[in-house]
């Protein structure tokens, strides 16, 4: 067999399995889709004396459309990361929650300075955060 006669068959042996794959993504690229962009805001939390607890609520939306992000958990923290509590999103968007109020020198922060929602992410959806305010309540 001679070189012209091998040459010929291999290159078109080689063209046509190389023809039924798709090429790899160049260094970089990201064949999937980027994740959406979030929102999440906050309502005012009641915080009650009698009994000592703090309710909290924050929505989550996709930022790009606006509509509610429905199964996610968000984290309800006060600003120096303690938890108050965490709970999923209902179809509309909502997250509530109520976890204790220790009425320590600590809840004064809390007070003061408000809590923390934070939802922290997907593979579908990227993180954010918000800041809410306390309000008192005292009831007996």
């Amino acid at each position: 067999m001679s070189v012209r006669s091998w040459f010929g068959p291999t290159i078109l042996a080689a063209v046509t399995v190389l023809a039924g794959t798709q090429a790899a993504p160049a260094f970089g690229e990201h064949r999937s889709a980027e994740p959406h962009r979030t929102r999440i805001t906050t309502t005012q939390a009641d915080a009650n004396v009698f009994p000592p607890s703090v309710g909290v609520r924050a929505f989550l939306y996709d930022a790009n459309d606006g509509s509610p992000l429905a199964d996610k958990r968000v984290d309800f923290t006060t600003p120096g990361g303690a938890e108050i509590c965490r709970a999923y999103t209902n179809t509309e968007g909502e997250a509530a929650c109520t976890g204790p109020l220790r009425l320590d020198t600590s809840s004064v922060g809390t007070l003061t300075n408000g809590y923390v929602a934070t939802f922290r992410g997907d593979d579908h959806y990227t993180s954010s955060y918000a800041f809410g305010t306390v309000g008192v309540l005292v009831r007996p």
